[in-house]
């Protein structure tokens, strides 16, 4: 899959849009204003199941800078964008042992993060350098400032709530003219930042990389972990072309939410054709996986005592219990009785 065809699908998690949604109604724009052309309708944005396309995220990001024609914008606006936006990856972050090893997690997890950078680190006396590179090809939403000036915002209110104390870099140096209003990069470094760099990096002090962080959980990062590889996963599937895995993928997301074909291609940002023909190459189709998930989200649900099987059948998309009963026999040659008793055994 090129990686035009990547950005295209929907994949990412939403957390970030109602980042993005406080930040437009402190600027007093509405919703769909910063939306236009992204895809995204206002009422989309609570949903939790809400899955983003890089394509999208990039429409809005170009809105962004459209709306709001002022000096360093990238700054202010990626010091707004916490940890959250990252979903379950922030909670794996706020317990590593320490800021290093937090970095290191983004750093494994960067496709999740939708890094337009690669971080290539060295140890400098006292220091450790972050080179900033350019993934090879994949452009900026806007230009090469607006990216840096996002990065480097965000970088630096993450940081800030890992280590629970305020943050500033050691140094700073980035790789374009000393742009407008370059007063406020003064506000995040120590010393006065480098313009005109051959290639953007920060330093950070080691003592603060090998610091203990304050909300460092073993056991919270491991089972944190876990979700975060199945997301990471799903995404390196999505990114090789692998479409069966894909769209299981956003079946099981959407829960007992039952998409059509349409709402699904409309999930992944294709057309319904497009996504029929794909399946049909890739020796399926989206019934049969449509049904494999209706038949997973059962097998699961049995084994909740808390739930009847009329509670069960309507979870799964059935109209009445009779139609489940039916389904369950095809899948599995018994009936949903005997498989919640055998559970319970």
């Amino acid at each position: 899959m090129s990686i035009k065809s990547f950005e295209r699908l929907a994949i990412f998690p939403g957390s970030e849009l109602d980042l993005i949604r406080r930040f437009m109604v402190q600027q007093g724009i509405a919703e769909q204003q910063w939306l236009l052309g992204s895809g995204l309708q206002s009422e989309q944005l609570d949903r939790i199941d809400q899955a983003i396309s890089m394509h999208q995220f990039d429409a809005v990001y170009r809105n962004i800078y459209r709306l709001l024609p002022q000096p360093c914008l990238g700054l202010r606006f990626g010091l707004s964008l916490n940890l959250s936006r990252w979903g379950m990856l922030s909670s794996a972050l706020l317990c590593a042992e320490t800021l290093g090893h937090a970095l290191s997690i983004a750093k494994d997890y960067r496709i999740v993060l939708r890094s337009r950078f690669s971080m290539e680190n060295s140890v400098e006396g006292d220091y450790l350098k972050i080179k900033l590179k350019p993934r090879s090809g994949m452009k900026y939403p806007v230009n090469e400032v607006f990216a840096h000036e996002v990065f480097i915002g965000t970088l630096v209110t993450q940081i800030t709530q890992l280590l629970g104390k305020p943050f500033r870099f050691h140094q700073l140096s980035l790789p374009y003219s000393e742009p407008v209003g370059a007063k406020a990069y003064q506000q995040l470094v120590d010393s006065p930042p480098i313009f005109d760099a051959s290639i953007g990096n920060v330093t950070i002090p080691l003592q603060l990389i090998e610091s203990r962080l304050p909300l460092c959980n073993r056991v919270t990062r491991k089972v944190t972990l876990l979700a975060c590889q199945d997301e990471l996963a799903r995404i390196q599937h999505a990114q090789a072309g692998d479409v069966v895995f894909t769209v299981m993928g956003v079946l099981s997301d959407s829960g007992s939410n039952i998409l059509s074909l349409n709402e699904l291609a409309e999930k992944l940002s294709i057309s319904p054709r497009t996504l029929r023909r794909r399946l049909q190459l890739a020796g399926t189709n989206f019934r049969e996986l449509s049904e494999r998930q209706r038949q997973q989200m059962a097998l699961q649900l049995l084994s909740d005592e808390r739930l009847t099987l009329r509670e069960i059948a309507v979870l799964c998309g059935f109209s009445d219990s009779a139609g489940f009963h039916k389904a369950f026999k095809r899948w599995t040659g018994g009936t949903p009785v005997n498989y919640r008793q055998r559970l319970a055994v």
